[in-house]
């Protein structure tokens, strides 16, 4: 199921924005002034079909109505309302809720031809469910700072977040009584399941160079042992560290299919082949074949020099060894199959990669990940990068790393810290990257070289509301 368009009324009480999707050409931009609510649409999204303790930004964003129409005529809309429980003692926050209890109410509707319409009314946590005191949220949950009765700051992000959003985010960290998320996926409907995972959103945020990540520490000397911390990491150092992971672990794979290959090897010489062997001729060429293989296998990193035959060996080959080199070249072939989709998206990043950096480099290093080497053959560490070339390959490598196929991106301001020039030639590298890996994006720009000559992808957006 692929969404097809988004409607979103009423935002920030003035905005109605209707965006189809390029379902053919798989991008859409979308554009328009600062404040009109490009980046928000993307963190709706991003909230309705994420995790549902992201429910939160739903409940704190104004809008009345978020409506997604699917390609197989489906249609999922959800109701923003304001609860007053108190209107006559109407002390609010952000223009919306109060400490006298009101609340924002969202529902869920879901309709297909020829059936019935489905709804759900989104829980909420209220403060008349909680039965500690409220002091005891910074200590459980040190990355808040508490900046009046009901409102604290999310250190990590620098969110503001009223007291139903802490609950609705941290509910499982604070004492019994605090949070019933794990109630909330028990008590969400099968058919909502069904359309939330059916659709999987990757966003990619502008703050996209340093990551955040939560370590707990054993250290009794320093922390007791439950002690949990969060530590901001450059993103390039953390994406290098998951590239020789995961070339690690593909690397583990092709050994262990390597080592099976290998013990079955003398067995199916034996029995030879079902099929006729092939040519002198199919198998010089398959050779080729394989020796070119192997070579892209070593500049991508995965192949040391050395690791399997050079096939360039096999220049003359006689009738005799047909059947032993049939059965060689299929267990070669069967394992550097293994690492045929990593070298694809290898292949991809250092060509974008290179062929927009300067006065650098890129290669792969399946020990360290990423490699960078001046002009002079100077090794430089990824975090000496400029913050465009960090933004170049953060960007290209989440695109072809992070993402599951068939997934819808959310791309927030693709031109942050680029040249024009690199702007211009991003919309020609993201197709290439769909063809490899398989997706729909969505983004948002203030960069008409973002968009250059491809007009006919984009959406503006500057609907008042009626």
């Amino acid at each position: 199921m692929r969404l097809k368009k988004i409607t979103v009324t009423n935002l920030f009480g003035m905005f109605c924005h209707e965006v189809p999707l390029n379902m053919d050409d798989h991008i859409t931009i979308i554009h328009g002034p600062n404040g009109i609510g490009k980046t928000i649409l993307l963190t709706l999204l991003d909230a309705l079909f994420g995790p549902q303790e992201e429910y939160y930004k739903l409940r704190r964003i104004p809008f009345s109505e978020l409506s997604m129409d699917f390609d197989d005529g489906s249609t999922l809309c959800m109701e923003r309302r304001i609860v007053l429980k108190h209107p006559t003692l109407l002390d609010t926050i952000d223009g919306e809720r109060n400490r006298a209890g009101n609340a924002i109410k969202l529902l869920l509707k879901f309709s297909t031809r020829g059936s019935d319409e489905k709804s759900y009314e989104v829980p909420s946590i209220r403060r008349e469910g909680i039965t500690f005191s409220l002091e005891r949220i910074c200590s459980r949950i040190p990355e808040l700072e508490r900046m009046d009765s009901e409102t604290w700051i999310y250190v990590p992000t620098q969110e503001k977040l009223l007291l139903e959003d802490v609950l609705d985010r941290f509910g499982d960290r604070l004492p019994s009584g605090g949070g019933h998320k794990k109630g909330m996926d028990e008590n969400e409907p099968e058919w909502l399941k069904k359309v939330r995972n059916s659709i999987h959103i990757h966003f990619i945020e502008t703050q996209r160079l340093d990551t955040t990540r939560l370590f707990s520490f054993s250290d009794s000397r320093r922390l007791r042992r439950s002690e949990e911390s969060y530590h901001t990491i450059p993103t390039v150092i953390d994406y290098s560290k998951e590239l020789a992971d995961a070339i690690r672990e593909k690397l583990a794979e092709y050994a262990e299919l390597s080592q099976s290959l290998d013990r079955t090897f003398p067995t199916r010489l034996v029995k030879g082949n079902d099929s006729s062997n092939p040519t002198i001729e199919e198998l010089r060429d398959d050779f080729s074949k394989l020796e070119e293989k192997r070579s892209r296998l070593m500049a991508a990193g995965l192949l040391d020099r050395g690791e399997e035959i050079d096939f360039k060996e096999f220049q003359e080959i006689d009738e005799s060894d047909i059947n032993v080199l049939s059965v060689y070249v299929h267990d070669v072939k069967e394992k550097l199959e293994v690492l045929d989709e990593l070298t694809d998206k290898i292949d991809l990043l250092v060509n974008i990669i290179n062929s927009r950096f300067l006065y650098k480099k890129m290669s792969i290093s399946k020990k360290e990940g990423f490699i960078f080497e001046t002009s002079d053959k100077q090794s430089i560490s990824p975090t000496d990068l400029s913050s465009g070339e960090q933004h170049e390959l953060v960007l290209n490598y989440e695109l072809l790393f992070k993402v599951n196929p068939n997934s819808l991106i959310l791309i927030d301001e693709p031109e942050l810290s680029l040249h024009v020039i690199w702007q211009q030639q991003f919309i020609r590298d993201l197709q290439e990257i769909i063809k490899l890996a398989g997706f729909d994006v969505l983004l948002a720009t203030h960069a008409p070289d973002i968009i250059h000559d491809r007009w006919d992808l984009t959406v503006e957006l500057g609907g008042f509301t009626k």
